[in-house]
């Protein structure tokens, strides 16, 4: 009888394309006429917005924008002013073909170059470093078992967490701005959106939670700059074909655009938000997987490789304080305050994970002479609740400004991290088998062999070293258990050289 051998598949949740890409940046912005001109140039700000990210086939393709907001101070007035254009960018990348993807789109400004032409007209040059990373399921096959009378193999049960299903679904929040009426103009507005409640139903999730924006605006009447915060709540459902009560249901929420518009009868400000739900749910699985094996018979090759198992998979939600001193000088009064934050970076060493990231602070603060001016801080942050991650751990964390405070000259940043850790541990699984059915084994008559075993020392081991069946000595045994719990002297019917 020949071998046969008998394959599953064992799931993954893998890292399928992690691409940077600059995105270079020329434009000339022409400010309206019912724009202050340009006297002096605070700060320069870039963000990009995603409108669409799918993969079709093995194709995939990333559109939206960068947003480049300028921040100036006008000869006219003391008022800070801003204006700000949008620069469309398409990239398409050769990822493969798997079977579920769950994308995630990351960038920072890379370089700013602002040059006013004349009062009303600047010119921009400069570029924006994206990071795109695709997290899909790489189905690989193991051996569970050999057919073969003379083979015996030593089998081990894996469980595993992997992404069973993903969808995106982009909504609309339309609701009232209660800002003053004597509202001026709208500098910036920042969000920060907390972990939403998720709750799993038969093809469905249901994603409830809020954003928070800080709408940062001036007023008509005065130079100073106001902050208003308002909370847009939401209730989604995401179709999910096939997700299970017990999945692990997993949701990024992003805001594609921001925009406020104004009612021509009333002058009533509404603001309409377009978020984006990217939902995945991971699935456990348990399969048995062959990780050694031999042959009492005949001569056998073999061969054993490295599998990484996905043993969990858990959400990250946490905040962060980052305190920046004496941001200022004495006789600056700070107005407000924006961050830009370098990509998470994480290293294994000396058995445990270091993940780093840089804070930078761009402060705008009005001097004694009126004049607006921007002073830059940075801070390190190192993330210890990171630390007990594995060497093979897939960390996907974002990190966002989610607001600040001001005690006088210090600034103390809270700094959002949103992601997922998964975790995996290497298994040497065996990947095939043959034996040689030409080239018997010499064997000599039966015997009776003493040996002796230490405590952990595991049946499978011992019969292999002795070619016999570990059953056998088991039961010659009356052992349990495949490891020995003790050290003790084993029978172990073998045969003689």
């Amino acid at each position: 009888m020949s071998t046969k051998l008998f394959f599953d598949t064992l799931p993954s949740t893998v890292k399928s394309a992690d691409v940077n890409f600059e995105q270079p940046l020329e434009t000339e912005i022409l400010l309206a006429d019912y724009d202050a001109p340009v006297f002096k140039i605070v700060k320069t700000t870039m963000e990009h917005l995603i409108t669409q990210k799918y993969i079709m086939q093995t194709k995939l393709t990333v559109e939206g924008f960068v947003k480049v907001n300028i921040y100036y101070q006008s000869n006219q007035n003391a008022k800070l002013h801003m204006v700000s254009h949008k620069i469309p960018f398409q990239k398409q990348l050769e990822v493969g073909e798997y079977k579920t993807n769950l994308i995630i789109v990351q960038g920072n400004c890379q370089y700013v170059n602002i040059r006013p032409q004349n009062p009303t007209r600047i010119d921009v040059r400069g570029a924006y470093m994206f990071n795109i990373r695709v997290y899909s399921v790489q189905d690989t096959q193991v051996i569970t078992a050999v057919a073969s009378e003379s083979v015996c193999c030593d089998s081990t049960q894996v469980e595993c967490f992997a992404m069973a299903v993903q969808n995106v679904r982009q909504f609309t929040i339309e609701q009232p701005l209660n800002l003053p009426p004597n509202m001026h103009k709208v500098l910036r507005v920042s969000t920060d959106i907390p972990l939403p409640a998720v709750a799993v139903y038969t093809d469905k999730i249901t994603v409830k939670g809020d954003i928070n924006a800080d709408i940062v605006y001036t007023l008509e009447d005065s130079d100073e700059i106001k902050t208003h915060s308002q909370s847009f709540a939401y209730n989604q459902i995401v179709d999910m074909p096939e997700i299970m009560d017990k999945n692990i249901p997993y949701t990024q929420i992003s805001v594609a655009s921001f925009g406020i518009s104004q009612n021509s009868e009333d002058k009533k400000l509404t603001a309409v938000i377009t978020v984006q739900i990217d939902a995945a749910a991971f699935a456990k699985h348990q399969i048995i997987a062959v990780n050694d094996g031999f042959s009492r018979s005949y001569e056998y090759q073999k061969e054993s490789n490295q599998q990484l198992v996905d043993t969990n998979m858990h959400s990250i939600n946490k905040n962060i304080s980052v305190q920046f001193n004496d941001a200022v000088p004495s006789e600056c009064r700070i107005c407000d305050v924006q961050f830009e934050i370098s990509p998470l970076k994480s290293y294994y060493e000396i058995n445990k994970t270091t993940a780093k990231a840089k804070v930078f602070a761009h402060i705008i603060a009005v001097n004694g002479q009126n004049e607006y001016e921007c002073f830059t801080k940075t801070e390190d942050m190192v993330f210890d609740w990171l630390e007990k991650c594995g060497r093979y751990d897939e960390i996907c964390v974002d990190l966002s400004a989610a607001g600040f405070s001001v005690n006088e000259k210090n600034v103390t940043a809270n700094i959002s991290a949103k992601g997922f850790v998964i975790e995996k541990h290497p298994l040497e699984l065996l990947c095939s088998f043959e034996e040689n059915c030409d080239k018997p084994q010499q064997r000599g008559k039966e015997a009776l062999v003493i040996c002796y075993g230490k405590k952990g020392d595991r049946i499978f081991d011992i019969a292999k070293a002795h070619n016999v069946s570990p059953q056998i000595i088991m039961e010659e045994n009356m052992l349990e258990s495949g490891t020995l719990p003790e050290d003790c002297m084993l029978f172990v019917p073998a045969f003689e050289q």
